[in-house]
């Protein structure tokens, strides 16, 4: 069921308008960060942030981009077996990295900030070592992803469990392991790193108004002492 035709140009069109946006916006960004980088020294968030943008870049040109084409195609398939498979694990791959960069910056700062004196980590290596994680959740699709000829001339690109052979765990395990990798591990460690730094600066926040009460209450103690001290002079 594809709904209806109206709902259809309705996706279509929002998912243009969020192309266009995303694009733009990236671009400006990834413009800023490299041409700063002559005049300043490349910090470590420049880098991450400068891969996110790259990675926010590639779920416009290649995941949405896509999927306007193959809603525009009523969801047929003419690019054969092999560019099914590979389609479908750029999609993820896309949509993981910039997950992933996310956590990789949130990262950075908790590293920063509740472990500054710890030794410091090349930017560009986080970033690769990012881009490789994020092909982990995406291989599966070159198995899982096929070419399916449903009628002469006619191919949808779609997923094995859709084959009454295939038994219903398979698919059951297949989403677990998505929803893990893609959604809830990637939120569990942006919720624990970013509280574990809101936890820092709360602490610290608290330290330095306990020593400034102290500081102010001993300033009359003081004052007491050094007229005390010219008085007997």
């Amino acid at each position: 069921m594809m709904g209806p035709r109206y709902h259809e140009r309705v996706r279509i069109a929002i998912i243009i308008i969020m192309i266009v946006v995303s694009v733009f916006g990236n671009s400006v960004v990834c413009w800023k960060l490299v041409s700063r980088r002559r005049n300043h020294r490349v910090s470590k968030a420049r880098v991450l942030f400068l891969n996110l943008a790259i990675a926010d870049l590639h779920v416009a040109c290649i995941t949405m981009t896509s999927q306007v084409v193959w809603e525009v195609m009523g969801r047929l398939w003419i690019a054969g077996d092999v560019f099914c498979r590979f389609f479908k694990f750029l999609q993820t791959f896309a949509l993981v990295s910039s997950t992933y960069m996310l956590v990789t910056i949130a990262l950075d700062r908790h590293i920063v900030i509740v472990t500054p004196l710890a030794p410091s980590t090349d930017p560009w290596t986080l970033a690769i070592a990012t881009w490789a994680v994020s092909l982990l959740p995406s291989l599966p699709n070159l198995y899982v992803f096929r070419s399916v000829e449903v009628s002469p001339g006619k191919c949808y690109c779609t997923s094995i469990f859709y084959d009454r052979q295939t038994p219903k765990y398979h698919r059951q395990v297949y989403m677990g392991f998505v929803f893990l990798m893609v959604f809830i591990g990637p939120l569990v460690l942006l919720v624990a790193l970013y509280a574990g730094i809101l936890l820092v600066i709360w602490r610290h926040g608290a330290k330095r108004s306990t020593m400034g009460q102290q500081t102010t209450s001993s300033f009359p103690r003081a004052k007491v002492r050094v007229s005390w001290v010219f008085q007997a002079s």
